[in-house]
């Protein structure tokens, strides 16, 4: 049988600015191999333990939005969930879990099953201007140019990561074709530019605007500052360069990129999609990666016609105050502690169309 764990044997010296970075999170797409050899496959005992904690959940009349792990009880399984996130802070920085129940669970049960063990890695997370901390990443019909969303368009991505410390995806459903999900190791990235363009992996270490969007509160400034390569207390993290920083261009006040920013930015990003893995869903799995060693994107793809077969995929974002060491203002700010806005009341809808967002 393969083992997900990498973290027991991992070696990680402290991280130095403009040298290379050792770390376990490091790793090359060729080295991955097929997902079932560094995936972890839920056996006939968690499958029970997550249905009977989904169970005794209903039975006690408590809200979904209120998953916690207080109330959503596993015995062996949460050792695995364990090591789980121990591979997320201090291994490959990403993990598979396969099998999930989804059969055995209707959509309200896998929600709450999927809340469950999310709540085992941090604290839940708003993810946009509606208060949603249950995500669907499912096809609306919308613009991804315009104000859309890109998780509820079928687009092309660009390689981005998520204001948390880790995002997990369940795939219940899948599309009829495309839609693989795409990875690269930011440590790899920053590796691979230092020996190719050490003058612009430079550049990438010093701060970048980048647009907050319209999930944000009414008097808030419109963007914040971030680097895209960070070094803190020993610790290498990254941030994506997104369609953010393209969006921060339009913003009155905004400088605009300088030369040398204009083909840093254009570098890492034609490195990033030569050094990514493509890696299929399945019904059932679910991906976990942490957002400051990865970056993640989606091929474009084609839909079934039916409604009820259309590719869906549930969404977490989870804040770990136990993850890597990283800056305050990175750990505080949009970049850590997702969406924030005053007031906002958190939900947890079961699907997507509930509210669009």
């Amino acid at each position: 049988m393969t083992d997900f764990r990498t973290f027991p044997n991992a070696q990680r010296p402290p991280a130095v600015p403009m040298q290379p970075v050792i770390d376990p999170a490091g790793w090359a797409a060729s080295s991955l191999g097929p997902v079932e050899d560094w995936s972890y496959s839920l056996t006939q005992r968690d499958q029970d333990e997550v249905v009977a904690a989904v169970e005794a959940f209903r039975r006690a009349g408590l809200s979904r939005v209120d998953v916690g792990i207080d109330n959503f009880p596993l015995d062996k399984f949460a050792s695995t969930l364990g090591d789980v996130h121990s591979e997320l802070t201090d291994g490959r920085g990403m993990v598979m879990l396969q099998n999930f129940p989804i059969d055995r669970l209707d959509l309200e049960g896998n929600a709450i099953g999927f809340m469950g063990i999310g709540s085992y890695l941090g604290d839940r997370m708003v993810q946009n201007r509606h208060g949603h901390v249950l995500g669907h990443v499912k096809d609306l019909g919308l613009d991804y140019s315009g104000e859309g969303r890109a998780y509820n368009t079928r687009a092309n991505l660009r390689f981005h990561a998520d204001s948390c410390d880790y995002v997990a995806l369940l795939c219940l459903q899948v599309s009829k074709s495309g839609g693989e999900s795409r990875v690269v190791s930011s440590v790899t990235v920053y590796n691979e530019m230092l020996k190719r363009r050490p003058d612009l992996t430079k550049v990438l270490t010093e701060d970048f605007y980048k647009s907050l969007g319209v999930d944000r509160d009414k008097d808030a400034k419109p963007y914040y500052t971030q680097p895209i390569f960070m070094f803190d207390q020993g610790y290498f993290n990254a941030a994506a360069v997104g369609v953010s920083i393209d969006k921060a261009q339009k913003i009155p006040g905004v400088p605009p990129l300088t030369a040398a920013q204009k083909e840093a930015v254009q570098y890492y990003r034609d490195l990033v999609d030569e050094l990514a893995a493509d890696i299929p869903f399945s019904p059932g799995d679910v991906q976990i990666l942490n957002n400051f060693v990865m970056l993640h994107s989606r091929r474009e793809y084609e839909d079934w016609p039916e409604q009820d077969r259309r590719r869906h995929l549930l969404r977490l974002w989870i804040r770990d105050d136990n993850a890597r060491p990283m800056r305050d203002d990175v750990r505080n700010g949009r970049a850590g502690a997702g969406i924030q806005i005053k007031g906002l009341k958190p939900i947890a809808p079961l699907d997507a169309e509930e509210v669009s967002a």
